[in-house]
């Protein structure tokens, strides 16, 4: 009998750790997705003007970048410096996200989408996939990683 209460105590110690996160209900799904498309909107527009500090605002300050074929980028600052580098000298262009899927809860959500990047004259730069994270961080979702690959042309 005190073998069943130990493994008992054991398995319920360690339960939490087994737990997955439930997805969320419809109306949830549908309130969580509108407030994700407005954080990305947040970073297109950020981006659309050239503002790599803005952009690096609405990441975590844990946050990573999970850029192809280079290093992860970890912290709100190095991301906001990857972005500037990576853009000095040239014109802002326009980005969009689109074929969006969302899994979460109240806390922690995670997006699977398409994204394209333009430039001013209309011509496609860049289309491909991306995985976001983003979690709720003082009332205010902010992107935790954010990884992405070119797409098939």
């Amino acid at each position: 009998m005190r073998r069943i209460s130990f493994f008992f105590s054991i398995f319920a110690a360690c339960a939490p750790l087994f737990a997955v996160p439930t997805p969320a209900a419809a109306g949830d799904t549908a309130s969580l997705g509108a407030a994700i498309k407005a954080e990305n909107a947040r970073w297109a527009e950020a981006f659309g003007r050239g503002d790599y500090k803005a952009i690096g605002r609405l990441y975590t300050e844990d946050g990573a970048l999970l850029p192809p074929g280079e290093s992860k980028i970890m912290g709100a600052g190095a991301i906001t410096e990857y972005f500037t580098r990576g853009y000095a000298g040239s014109r802002p262009a326009t980005v969009s996200f689109s074929n969006d899927e969302f899994y979460g809860n109240d806390q922690t959500v995670t997006e699977v989408s398409d994204t394209e990047i333009r430039d001013h004259s209309g011509k496609v730069i860049f289309r491909g996939k991306q995985i976001l994270v983003f979690l709720k961080r003082d009332g205010s979702w902010k992107l935790h990683r954010d990884i992405w690959n070119r797409s098939a042309p």
